[in-house]
């Protein structure tokens, strides 16, 4: 089977003999994909500079067993100001951790158009430095997004009857498979209910501090159930561990 020019992302490469890499390819008419790309570590060939993180990119390949082979591949030049070096500090941290999600949450083979999109729209907001005050806005739609995408839907209007409605001044805790259950009291694990209704319309940068914080707390719950034992590694790049300092 060969396959034409498809709109693609490299979620990231692995090395495969001395030559070769194994690409993990998020492409929208095919999903999750895994390509070998033959040659691609030598030092001459020219898909080292396609074959980059955060690019769109336009790819064809051959074969039919579970790593088809890469034929070609080109910068989609329909979009051309998306390129892995308009990333950097924050943003690049970001951006591997919406590839980690999708490596470690979507099986192979299976398309998700809509998350295409989204994950092409979170890339240009990466990259655009103006956005440098909204990166957690924008993890928090990519995010409900692919928990959508993947079968872990959550009820971000009603509490866990699926049926009252959330109030904003109660005091809430999610439970996996159950939703948000309402506490009498607040304690360090729950949310208001204000937050989580803002997190059902979207966040922004206007939405008030201590809200960003306690969503982003709502969603590491939701994608702990959804990725079992699997730790995001990527995670670490924001918390990066102190140097050891030489005995004085």
């Amino acid at each position: 089977m060969r396959t034409h020019q498809q709109p693609s992302y490299i979620l990231l490469n692995r090395p495969y003999s001395e030559t070769s890499w194994i690409v993990e390819v998020f492409s929208r008419e095919y999903g999750r994909i895994a390509l070998m790309a033959k040659g691609a570590r030598r030092i001459k060939s020219k898909l080292k500079s396609v074959l980059m993180p955060f690019q769109p990119t336009l790819l064809s390949w051959t074969g039919k067993g579970e790593v088809p082979t890469l034929t070609a591949a080109e910068i989609d030049l329909s979009d051309f100001n998306v390129y892995v070096q308009e990333m950097t500090g924050d943003a690049l941290v970001c951006g591997f951790y919406c590839n980690e999600l999708l490596t470690r949450l979507l099986h192979r083979h299976d398309p998700h158009h809509d998350l295409f999109d989204r994950y092409h729209q979170t890339i240009k907001s990466l990259s655009d430095p103006e956005n440098a005050s909204r990166l957690s806005s924008v993890l928090r739609g990519f995010e409900r997004t692919i928990i959508k995408e993947t079968g872990y839907e959550v009820n971000f209007v009603h509490e866990s009857d699926g049926k009252t409605p959330l109030r904003d001044d109660g005091h809430y805790q999610f439970h996996a498979g159950q939703g948000f259950i309402r506490m009498p009291h607040p304690h360090n694990n729950t949310v208001s209910g204000s937050t989580i209704r803002a997190m059902s319309v979207g966040m922004d940068e206007n939405t008030p501090p201590h809200q960003q914080a306690q969503g982003k707390r709502i969603m590491r719950d939701i994608l702990r159930h959804s990725l079992g034992h699997k730790e995001i590694v990527s995670r670490a790049l924001f918390y990066p561990k102190a140097k050891p300092q030489p005995p004085k």
